[in-house]
């Protein structure tokens, strides 16, 4: 017997106990003493990652990667659960303890029933939270010994009605790339403008331009976001700065498009600086790609939901423009990645994700572990 707890008892402990990215030492050491429990030999990747393996009662010539994200956010929990953080400042206000409690139920099922041939290799994946814990996770080797053929995930979504599924067909969550602009002027006193280059006059014209990328450069059948989140200068009234910082995010799902929107970006706030007198500082980083749903992947998701749940709570979801770095295994392999519901139409489970009371019906535990249980069986029975 293992002493795992039950499903809903194992989200909420995770839930009790959240970490920060990449330092998930506590989380990873529960899920390593549940799996050993179940009979399975865990290992540590990228330090707080935690991979195991369970192979098939005959061999087959394929492996497929089931994956959970383990971090919690920087938030301050405002939720009345009985089983809310005990970690102050720190909160799974993003469903990432339900993705770990589905997957150790998984790991449980298959443990205990391991599929007729072929590979699961699971990941309870640390950083997904902006520190490309996927990224770290694949430099370490999670997609080899022995070669990763296909991968599948989910993820708890606010936007699904609790008991259903969303699947989209091709890109379901968007590229992510950051900048941080330096505009470089020349300070002085407030009251004799003339004598200063000011960059706070002109990181309102840089702000301005940017917009006009996705409204005149960008195709309006295509999709695109320029957000500047963050300006800063100055630190009194009656004096001009010398410099100003912008900074902000793009997202994208086509390639094509996320490399004209960096070109005109930078060739932009070259220019609009430059009109002004000013020097531009551009730091425009291309972080993640897009999360990209392989078709005949995504089929095989669809039959496997409407197994799971029935066909009329198997919907096709809209793609979100939030990012996701399970984008780099579905760029390495084909997969699909599964948005799981969780609100049930109550105000406690209405709440955005990333918000201090986001919680979820506690039915898409079941829903998440059941298709993915289902996925992995199904996918090395028809290609193993």
């Amino acid at each position: 017997m293992s002493d795992v707890p039950d499903l809903v008892a194992l989200r909420r402990e995770l839930h009790a106990h959240p970490e920060l990215s990449l330092v998930e030492h506590g989380t990873a050491d529960r899920i390593d003493g549940w799996l050993r429990s179940l009979g399975l030999k865990p290992r540590r990747v990228a330090t707080t990652g935690v991979t195991a393996m369970v192979r098939g009662k005959k061999r087959g010539k394929r492996t497929i990667l089931a994956r959970a994200d383990m971090d919690a956010l920087p938030v301050h929990e405002a939720t009345d659960l009985a089983f809310r953080s005990t970690n102050d400042g720190v909160m799974h206000a993003c469903g990432h303890d339900c993705h770990i409690a589905s997957l150790v139920d998984v790991s449980r099922r298959l443990a205990a029933d391991p599929p007729e041939r072929g590979n699961v290799k699971l990941l309870f994946q640390p950083g997904e939270e902006g520190a490309n814990g996927m990224g770290l996770c694949i430099d370490a080797g999670i997609l080899e010994r022995p070669t990763v053929d296909a991968a599948v995930g989910i993820h708890v979504w606010a936007n699904e009605k609790a008991g259903r599924i969303g699947l989209v067909r091709g890109p379901c969550m968007a590229a992510i790339d950051d900048f941080v602009v330096r505009i470089v002027g020349r300070g002085g006193h407030g009251a004799y403008p003339h004598d200063s280059v000011d960059p706070v006059v002109i990181a309102g014209h840089v702000l301005t331009a940017l917009q006009t990328i996705v409204s005149r450069n960008v195709d309006p059948l295509e999709t695109a976001v320029v957000t500047v989140g963050s300006i800063q200068a100055g630190t009194a009234f009656n004096v001009i700065p010398p410099d100003a910082t912008l900074k902000g995010t793009v997202r994208t799902f086509s390639e094509r498009v996320r490399k004209l929107v960096a070109r005109r970006f930078k060739r932009l706030v070259t220019d609009v600086c430059k009109a002004f007198g000013a020097k531009a500082e551009i730091d425009y980083r291309f972080f993640l790609p897009a999360t990209v749903n392989d078709v005949e992947m995504t089929d095989l998701a669809w039959s496997v939901a409407e197994d799971v749940i029935g066909k009329r709570n198997v919907v096709e979801a809209k793609p979100s423009m939030a990012s996701e770095d399970m984008s780099l295994a579905l760029q390495a392999v084909p997969g699909v990645f599964a948005f799981v519901g969780g609100n049930d139409g109550t105000p406690r489970t209405s709440y955005p994700h990333h918000h201090p009371q986001f919680d979820v019906n506690e039915v898409c535990l079941e829903v998440g572990a059941a298709f993915t249980e289902r996925f992995v069986r199904r996918y090395l029975a028809e290609y193993a």
